[in-house]
């Protein structure tokens, strides 16, 4: 995959996303609360848990459209503290 390549899908990937979840910060608080209830061992709504499946599913198809020779790709979703 070429470096073009690569960023197109990676913005792709981050419109999908937003585009189910909202913007970044909507994004990042929801990736937050799951991280913080998987390190504290605690339970999570079963609808954040699907809504969060759900969105990175979407954006990761739509991410990967028109890169049909590519195998093994990720997407690597981090938020800061």
């Amino acid at each position: 995959m070429t470096a073009q390549q690569r960023a197109a899908a990676e913005t792709r990937f981050r419109a999908a996303l937003e585009d189910r979840l909202g913007p970044p910060e909507q994004v990042a608080t929801l990736l937050r609360q799951l991280m913080q209830a998987e390190r504290d061992g605690e339970a999570v709504a079963p609808e954040l848990v699907r809504r969060w499946e759900r969105a990175n599913a979407a954006a990761r198809y739509t991410g990967l459209q028109s890169l049909a020779d590519v195998t093994a790709a990720w997407f690597e979703v981090s938020v800061s503290s």
